[in-house]
């Protein structure tokens, strides 16, 4: 994870989603190698998503996000919801990776 980010400013993502359910349940792994700190989630588009304060998440840690409300089973197959997940790197740059739900 150490490198510096490509001239394009690409960044490799340290998540992946380790499980997803067609109820609204999302969860991510972190797959980096340090701690990341401030991680929380936002939910842009219909439906409602418990609340997600901000948290260090080290190394093999899990994050689960849980979509509710009744216009959750609505947002799950619109094409312009998605789940935000923002967090900073050890050396303070923020970053934010968008999945669709």
């Amino acid at each position: 994870m150490g490198a510096a980010p490509a001239e394009s400013g690409a960044f490799p993502v340290p998540w992946r989603i380790s499980a997803r359910s067609a109820s609204g349940v999302i969860e991510l792994e972190h797959c980096g190698a340090a701690p990341l700190h401030s991680v929380r989630l936002a939910l842009a588009g219909g439906g409602m998503l418990g609340l997600s304060l901000p948290r260090t998440v080290q190394p093999g840690e899990r994050v689960r996000a849980v979509l509710r409300g009744s216009d959750a089973e609505r947002a799950l197959g619109t094409a312009d919801a998605m789940l935000v997940l923002r967090w900073f790197e050890p050396d303070g740059r923020e970053l934010l990776w968008p999945i669709s739900l």
